[in-house]
């Protein structure tokens, strides 16, 4: 199993952090391992929303769904990954700090079939991972 904890500040009103994270249609501006995803539940986002997602992970591309697992406005989201033989839940916390947010991630994963035999040299991969979509969060909301 992969778990990771990670967090940075961004300079802007959480409201406005929180606003950018929890929308899915966002994912591909600071996720770089997701290249699309298209909601195939109706209704606004929310627990229980559903997205089919198409992504990118150790240059192999993944088909899966995304659902909404967790959806409390200014503090927290949460979103579970089932892509190919590999389950990812996606956690974020918001807290004001300031004038701005700190956002603390938690990822955690279960690899199978080819990621399963990778699962040491793929736990280093995604922490980079996550940390570069850190950095590009901050820097998106930063200079928007």
């Amino acid at each position: 199993m992969i778990n990771i904890d990670l967090g940075t500040l961004i300079d802007k009103p959480v409201k406005e952090v929180f606003s950018f994270v929890a929308n899915p249609n966002n994912m591909s501006k600071w996720n770089s391992a997701v290249v699309s995803l298209q909601q195939i539940t109706p209704g606004d986002v929310g627990v229980g929303t559903k997205f089919k997602s198409v992504g990118e992970m150790m240059g192999r591309r993944i088909e899966g769904e995304m659902q909404v697992i967790a959806y409390e406005p200014d503090t927290k989201c949460g979103f579970q990954v089932q892509a190919g033989p590999m389950q990812v839940n996606l956690t974020m916390m918001f807290k004001t700090v300031g004038t701005g947010t700190k956002v603390s991630l938690n990822a955690q994963g279960n690899p199978a079939g080819f990621f399963k035999l990778a699962e040491p040299v793929m736990a280093g991969r995604v922490k980079s991972l996550m940390e570069e979509n850190l950095a590009r969060l901050k820097s998106v909301l930063e200079k928007g």
